[in-house]
């Protein structure tokens, strides 16, 4: 598999269930969404994780003003930093201005085709890219309302969208967002 550069078709099914967080229940936005992977698959997600961390490490891509989803940095770096310009920029009586942007449903706005080509950008390439084109590929869901009355939907494939309970989703977001803070 790893040798060809194919993701195991078998790994490619999730199932989503929904879990009530609070609120009205009747509301779709009071529910969390959590993906039941394969459990062999966490590996193949380690290797992947691992192999494309270690070379946009490497080659200095990751953006460093990006602090969501990284280890050793946090938001808490992002708001002092942002705090202490802020600041700065009024004690020399200059203009201050902003932008926020809510990603509502983050891993849910990452188009595959988009995300390769920002991988290839970034120097993936070869056999590894064919192994993480494979991963997004093919991919399936189905969505359980209720698994004790067996409400649930039919195979669907995705064509966007990263499973939200893997370690590949928050850093496949953090590649598909990186080029947003170039200056």
């Amino acid at each position: 598999m790893l040798a060809q550069g194919i993701y195991p078709e078998r790994l490619k099914f999730s199932l989503i269930m929904l879990i009530y967080k609070n609120g009205v229940k009747s509301s779709q936005s009071n529910y969390r969404l959590i993906s039941l992977l394969p459990v062999f698959s966490k590996i193949f997600k380690k290797f992947i994780y691992k192999k494309l961390f270690h070379h946009l490490n490497n080659n200095v891509t990751l953006n460093q003003h990006q602090y969501g989803f990284r280890n050793e940095v946090s938001t808490e770096n992002a708001s002092y930093i942002l705090l202490n310009e802020i600041l700065t920029a009024l004690n020399n009586k200059q203009m201050v201005g902003g932008i926020v942007c809510d990603l509502h449903k983050t891993f849910d706005c990452i188009n595959h085709a988009g995300l390769l080509v920002k991988m290839e950008f970034y120097g993936v390439s070869g056999k590894f890219y064919n192994f993480v084109k494979s991963y997004l590929d093919g991919r399936y869901q189905k969505v359980i309302l209720n698994h004790n009355n067996g409400i649930e939907s039919t195979w669907e494939k995705i064509k966007q969208r990263v499973p939200y309970e893997s370690i590949l989703g928050p850093f496949f977001f953090l590649i598909y967002i990186n080029d947003l803070f170039k200056k």
